[in-house]
């Protein structure tokens, strides 16, 4: 009788262990379809909405989206292609949820154009251009996010990002982007004591050096992607270059294998050269300089006779602002940020600033956290916050100076990148702004024609106030 009762359990085991097994095969077997299904609707998509060209030689994978690249943000559904949702993309349930709560109901071009470049394996490095206001964190940040393993506690993503304002505005969108997941993002400052890291790290290019090439006070090992937002400016400038430069070969030395992602909305030929030079291959998503022009942005421009003039041109537009409208004046230095300041509040006039260098991180953590709220209407500033700042209520951008860059010894010239990126700052996500420029002298005036041509845009003389009044008032007005 005992025998017996040790066989039936013995039996039943055996049945219960098949019957496990069969389980997990069929578990198995499921999710090795779905990867199949997965990769095939990357596979589809790309075959819908690019051309992919590989020669197989050093020249970059091209991946061409429409003639003029990828636009703003599509308002009318009906012009959404059927591909073009969350769901049909491949992008999680948790992060999905994420998306919807901050709104974003239906991806952006860009977003939609690259999600399956960053996804498909093997994975490849990715150089996007896009314009102004067209998501291009979401678009990053999304592909990155995704690519995340929530079950290891390590490092596994790292975002650079030129400015302290960018980085912590970074930080707050991806946050909230992986609200219902379990990925953090931290950001990483200057600090000498070794702080906690999420999944995903936002940090300036100089702090990276500092912290985990030098240092090695974090794990740099099991980094999967790189991120470099504003990537033009970090291949332009000689500092943030020789970072990246560093890392790349950090990567390459230790055999580690991380997907670099630039992003941007101006690059010029050297920056395609360059990734020509570190990557063998690399998906590229260009855009004409001409189509760049914010179409959203009604240019303007009013001649003053001299520079003297420019500040009684906006402490009249300030008599007749619109109460609770924000708006960004530029300068070329911080200087000139504090003279300003101080003119406009001789006056009465409630202006504030925000600069680099003597400016206490906490007062400038401070000053955009006002802005943001709407605490402060009236931000004046030097080209800290030219790139990636996202204010979409930001309806006029006022250029006190035209930005210039050095291009000989003694030499000046327009600085075309950093206009457009200055004027971005408005027209966000299918809204609509103003870029209005202050000329008080000839070769400003040159300068500002040598723009519209490069960009093929139209900057138009207004001879009185009234006529800016009059479309910020309309702008404001319009319903989107």
């Amino acid at each position: 009788m005992e025998n017996t009762n040790i066989n039936q359990n013995i039996s039943e085991a055996v049945d219960k262990i098949n019957t496990d097994v069969d389980k997990l095969a069929i578990s198995l077997d499921a999710d090795l379809k779905q990867e199949k299904v997965t990769t095939n609707q990357f596979e589809e998509i790309e075959k819908i909405n690019k051309e992919l060209v590989d020669d197989e030689c050093d020249n970059p994978v091209a991946t061409k989206v429409g003639e003029e690249g990828p636009e703003n943000l599509i308002k009318d559904v009906n012009e959404l292609i059927a591909n073009d949702t969350w769901e049909t993309l491949g992008v999680s349930e948790k992060l999905r949820q994420g998306l919807i709560e901050m709104n974003f109901i239906r991806p952006s071009k860009i977003q939609a154009s690259t999600f399956p470049l960053i996804m498909k394996k093997p994975y490849s490095h990715l150089l996007a251009q896009s314009h102004n206001g067209s998501g291009k964190t979401g678009a990053f940040g999304l592909g990155t996010l995704s690519r995340i393993d929530e079950t290891s506690s390590t490092i596994q993503a790292v975002v650079f990002a030129h400015t302290r304002e960018l980085v912590n505005q970074i930080v707050d969108v991806l946050s909230k982007m992986a609200k219902y997941t379990n990925i953090k993002v931290t950001a990483i400052d200057k600090s000498n004591k070794k702080c906690e890291a999420g999944h995903v790290v936002v940090i300036t290019p100089g702090t990276f050096d500092t912290t985990f090439l030098q240092r090695k006070m974090y794990d740099i090992k099991h980094i999967r992607v790189l991120v470099l937002d504003e990537a033009d400016y970090m291949l332009s400038n000689e500092n943030t270059q020789n970072v990246c430069d560093r890392t790349f070969k950090y990567f390459v030395n230790n055999n580690l294998q991380v997907q670099i992602l630039f992003f941007s909305a101006t690059f010029v030929e050297s920056h395609f050269k360059y990734v020509k030079k570190f990557f063998k291959k690399a998906h590229i998503l260009e855009m004409k300089k001409e189509s760049l022009t914010l179409k959203n942005v009604r240019q303007m421009y009013f001649k003053c006779n001299r520079r003297d003039e420019k500040v009684a041109i906006v402490e009249e537009y300030l008599k007749r602002s619109i109460e609770n409208e924000r708006i960004i004046i530029f300068v070329n230095t911080r200087d000139f940020t504090v003279k300003l300041q101080q003119i406009l509040r001789e006056k009465n006039y409630k202006v504030f600033i925000l600069m680099g260098g003597d400016m206490e991180p906490k007062e400038r953590d401070e000053t955009i956290k006002k802005f943001n709220k709407g605490e402060i209407q009236i931000l004046i500033t030097t080209n800290v916050l030219a790139r990636g700042f996202d204010e979409k209520l930001v309806k006029l951008i006022i250029n006190f100076d035209l930005p210039v860059k050095q291009v000989s010894p003694g030499t000046y010239g327009p600085d075309m990148e950093t206009y457009l990126h200055r004027i971005g700052r408005t027209g966000r996500f299918g809204t609509k702004g103003i870029g209005f420029t202050l000329i008080s002298d000839d070769k400003e005036l040159a300068h500002l024609k040598e723009i519209e041509s490069y960009y093929g845009s139209n900057i138009e003389e207004i001879k009185s106030l009234d006529t800016l009044m009059e479309e910020f008032k309309r702008i404001i007005e319009e319903k989107f």
